[in-house]
């Protein structure tokens, strides 16, 4: 049965209305990212064509699973366009989507491609690594010369051991070609697998990034979309090296950067901040504190944040070089990283775009240098060491104070070890320690050690002691030292028991704080400077008065 002709004729009048056209996919590019401790703050770059005005509706991605969707933002850098709306939509399919997923394909079977003729290359050189190793073994014979014919016969066994020289090293150029080549394609290969997620039909979730814009004109129209990410960090570090004899020390800040955010950060600008955006913004609120009965099944009161993020802008242009004029054209200054103080936090700006893959590796970036005075001293305790060790006090002498972070220690070309630096701001000091002087001796003698029993008129024990330290710098020490000793006499801490210092040469030193100390915990210390080859003695005592009856122990705390 035929459907009439005017009902044919009148389809086309009522078909339904086509659904609107869905987000153009677009490509961006990773720009920027500004690290924090514990997120970073990702900016992707991307431009759309309005061919008249109205609305459009794009979408950037794959944008990985570690995104903050609050965080998701979009603005208009240039061209006549408005934001009406953003949307990161969690989806799950093939991260690598379309022409991507097609172009990575493609490589990897020419890379494998090629590989398997690197091979073939490679039993060539192997062939003709077996026929040099012929010929070689042949020269020992009797019939070496003549079983090469006529050209053998022309040259001569002089001719023969030129060629065997010439081709083992054409073959050895080879094979260097082709162990580099192979490497070459092997790490290709390795990135371009992973890239496709070790498998050609891997599912995936990740976000895609929705933008509705106005288009106000026809044109070109500039965007930029940032959002937050967990999973990445930086911390300071420091390169501590000391001059062997402890006359300079030059220290770098190191900034040690890692991400497993889900997305790597290739050719980006990289920027580092001292802001902590998971700590929050808003202080403790302070709560009335009452003591009253607990009545059954009350919970405990518990303090809370809230919890906020924020970012400042950072429009900077660099460092003037008024010298480069000076100079020359031809001077060119190496890159360093640009500080910005931003009052309570900091931010550095590393020099050249850096890539930072999602792998969990650490990256070390050298930030600059950090100016300190160096005190040097050897520290001797001679009641609890035979043994001079090296420290030395540092002096933050610049504007900008240093972050706390693990530094690791230099002494020459030598590593000592690992230390920690505190929060040090211009003028504060710590302290390094850098191991043992083998060029200082430190020996202790006890020079008296008397008990003097009470009489027939008293009650009284009196227990002297005194001691004495030589210390003496070897005639090879390549320049003089200071010498801080240190040791511990006795104090009461209780009554009827007396204690006194005697013998105390050369004199203590006499600051406030070493009065105190003295007063305190019973501490004395001597500076002293000692000339390659010089030796000098250090005296120490006690006596102590008490009853009979108490026998006081001493004990060290």
């Amino acid at each position: 049965m035929f459907a009439p002709a005017w009902f044919l004729s009148l389809a086309p009048a009522f078909a339904f209305p086509q659904e609107p056209a869905g987000p153009e996919p677009t490509d961006s590019v990773l720009d920027r990212v500004t690290v924090y401790a514990g997120r970073a703050l990702v900016e992707r770059a991307f431009s759309i064509e309005a061919g008249e005005p109205g609305p459009l509706s794009v979408e950037i991605g794959p944008l990985p699973l570690g995104l903050d969707p609050g965080s998701f933002q979009v603005r208009v850098e240039e061209g006549r366009g408005v934001i009406q709306g953003v949307e990161p939509r969690l989806v799950t399919g093939d991260a690598l989507e379309g022409g991507e997923r097609d172009r990575l394909r493609g490589e990897l079977a020419e890379l494998r491609r090629k590989r398997r003729d690197l091979d073939a290359d490679k039993a060539s050189i192997d062939a003709g690594r077996a026929m040099v190793d012929s010929l070689v073994a042949g020269l020992a014979g009797v019939d070496a010369v003549s079983s090469l014919g006529e050209g053998a016969e022309a040259g001569g066994l002089e001719g023969l051991f030129a060629f065997v020289r010439a081709r083992s090293a054409e073959l050895d150029r080879e094979l260097a070609a082709y162990e580099a080549e192979r490497d070459r394609l092997e790490a290709r290969i390795e990135e371009v697998e992973r890239r496709l997620g070790g498998g050609d039909g891997e599912l995936r979730r990740y976000y895609l990034g929705r933008v509705q814009v106005w288009a106000e004109a026809a044109g070109p129209i500039r965007l930029r979309a940032t959002y937050l990410v967990s999973g990445a960090s930086w911390t300071p570090a420091y390169d501590v090296r000391v001059a062997p004899d402890l006359t300079g020390v030059t220290v770098g800040l190191v900034a040690e950067v890692a991400q497993r955010s889900g997305e790597d950060w290739t050719d980006a600008e990289v920027l580092l901040s001292t802001s902590t955006p998971s700590v929050g913004l808003d202080p403790p609120s302070l709560p009335l504190r009452v003591f009253e009965p607990l009545a059954a099944g009350t919970p405990a009161a518990a303090y809370g944040r809230v919890e906020d993020s924020s970012r400042r802008g950072l429009e900077s242009e660099g460092l003037a070089l008024a010298d480069q004029a000076r100079l020359g054209e031809a001077f060119q200054p190496a890159p360093e990283t640009q500080v910005e103080d931003l009052g309570i936090t900091a931010l550095f700006r590393l020099p050249d775009r850096k890539t930072i893959r999602s792998d969990g590796e650490t990256y070390r970036f050298h930030l600059r240098e950090v100016p300190l005075e160096v005190r040097p001293e050897r520290y001797v305790v001679p009641s609890r060491s035979d043994k001079a060790y090296l420290r030395a006090e540092v002096r933050l002498a610049g504007d900008t104070p240093l972050l706390p972070g693990t530094a690791r220690i230099f002494l020459g070309p030598d590593f000592l070890g690992t230390s920690q630096f505190p929060v040090l701001r211009p003028g504060d000091s710590t302290r390094i320690h850098l191991g043992i002087d083998p060029n200082l001796s430190v020996a202790l003698e006890v020079v008296r050690d008397e008990r003097d029993d009470p009489g027939l008129l008293s009650s009284t024990v009196t227990i002297s002691r005194v001691f004495r330290a030589r210390l003496k710098l070897s005639a090879a020490a390549p320049a003089p030292v200071t010498v801080l000793v240190e040791e511990a006499l006795p104090v009461s801490r209780g009554g009827g028991i007396e204690v006194r210092p005697v013998e105390l040469r050369p004199a203590p030193l006499r600051s406030d704080e070493d009065l105190r100390d003295q007063k305190e915990r019973g501490r004395y210390r001597w500076r002293l400077s000692l000339a390659p080859g010089q030796g000098m003695n250090v005296y120490w005592g006690y006596e102590v008065d008490f009853d009979e009856d108490l026998e006081p122990v001493l004990v060290e705390h």
